[in-house]
């Protein structure tokens, strides 16, 4: 074929507010319409505050009606069609702010000072909206279930099996257990056994990190510490021994700056291995088989966001491909849409076939079950010439 079969690990899809009340349980109706308006109010007033109101105002204008793909099934195929993307990872939040699952159900799923089970209400409800949404475009929506797995592991599981059950691929988990046991705690191993039997990845997203007042550099202290809070569980999965127990188990961690991968990577070795300087405390290391960095060779998987330049398709290639998934974040401002060409040749061009075959599509084949023949057919349609990637010279 003379095109390439991409598959986004990053998209965003999600209703208007107000209609994901037809899909909450009746219970939670009154609660529900007394807390839709206010939350509608303190988003506007933190986009005021933080001073992106005028910024997102004019991406949601020039975006046009391509921008409700994120709950139309018909615009949002055409998009796909467009950017040369045969399928896509579908996240909650789709237009940046204005349309997260309802009571804190949303990309970030924050459990600290929430209500476990209005929480879980709001993640059935977007949980059972993606069922219905992928059913309009099966091959080519990979759906995941959001799982606000800290509060209740017995809940968790049950929801995991009927989220499979009725098609979706994947679960997303908080990335803050705030005070809740953090991911190597033992009680969490009938999740991952669950996840594990039914090949249902684990997913984390950048989004959360403590909270900030609307003071100045608040914004430039998120960027500098969400990666840390969304890979938290990378050390408590390995150094936790959770690897060793699910050796098939599957984590992704989406949009977190692929250059903080190779950095962790490195730090954990140096940490496990034999040092005097932390002899006093203890063999943290004996049950551990691996060095770190191959837990994450065989178990973790980053998805790359809307690759911005060559220097960071270099981090990328540094942590080896095959753990890389190219992501097009769709539609939010920060990813490559309505650019997506214009973007992949400025980060990607030029690369060789091999590494572009592998995050475009091979990594993602190794962590979802996808109809390969069925996306290829659409692929050889819609997909980026393979020879125009390959004589691009991409930009410095």
């Amino acid at each position: 074929m003379d095109r390439y079969l991409v598959i986004s690990g990053d998209g965003h899809a999600g209703l208007p507010p107000e209609k994901y009340r037809d899909y909450l349980e009746s219970k939670y109706h009154a609660e529900f319409d007394e807390r839709l308006p206010k939350e509608i109010a303190f988003r506007e007033m933190m986009e005021e505050k933080l001073l992106v109101k005028d910024f997102n105002d004019k991406w949601r204008a020039a975006c046009g009606n391509d921008i409700y793909g994120v709950w139309d099934s018909v615009i949002r195929d055409k998009v796909l069609d467009g950017d040369g993307v045969a399928a896509e990872v579908l996240f909650p939040d789709g237009i940046t702010e204005r349309n997260a699952p309802p009571f804190g159900a949303d990309v970030g799923l924050r459990c600290q000072g929430a209500d476990p089970e209005l929480l879980w209400a709001g993640a059935r409800a977007h949980n059972r909206w993606m069922v219905d949404f992928c059913k309009m475009s099966p091959t080519r929506r990979i759906g995941l279930a959001v799982i606000p797995v800290v509060f209740d592991v017995e809940t968790a599981v049950r929801e995991i099996v009927w989220a499979r059950k009725e098609g979706l691929k994947g679960v997303m988990f908080p990335c803050m257990t705030d005070g809740y046991d953090p991911y190597n705690h033992p009680k969490y191993d009938p999740v991952w056994k669950v996840c594990e039997d039914l090949n249902m990845g684990i997913h984390f997203h950048s989004g959360a990190a403590p909270a900030m007042a609307p003071v100045p550099g608040a914004i430039g202290c998120f960027l500098m510490e969400y990666p840390f809070w969304m890979t938290r569980s990378m050390w408590q999965f390995i150094f936790g021994e959770v690897l060793e127990r699910f050796p098939k188990l599957k984590i992704i961690y989406t949009e977190g700056s692929e250059f903080w991968f190779n950095w962790m990577n490195t730090m954990m070795d140096i940490r496990a291995s034999v040092k005097h300087t932390s002899g006093k405390l203890g063999d943290f290391r004996a049950k551990l088989t691996m060095k770190p960095s191959e837990y994450f060779a065989r178990n973790m998987w980053v998805v790359a966001s809307a690759l911005a330049d060559r220097d960071t398709a270099v981090a990328c290639k540094e942590l080896g491909m095959n753990r890389v998934i190219w992501g097009s974040d769709y539609p939010h401002p920060e990813g490559c849409w309505p650019n997506t060409a214009e973007k992949m040749l400025i980060s990607l061009g030029g690369l060789p076939e091999s590494d572009l075959e592998q995050i475009f599509w091979k990594s993602a084949a190794e962590v979802y079950d996808l109809d390969l023949p069925a996306l290829n057919k659409i692929a050889g349609k819609i997909g980026p010439k393979k020879n125009w990637l390959a004589t691009a010279q991409a930009a410095e």
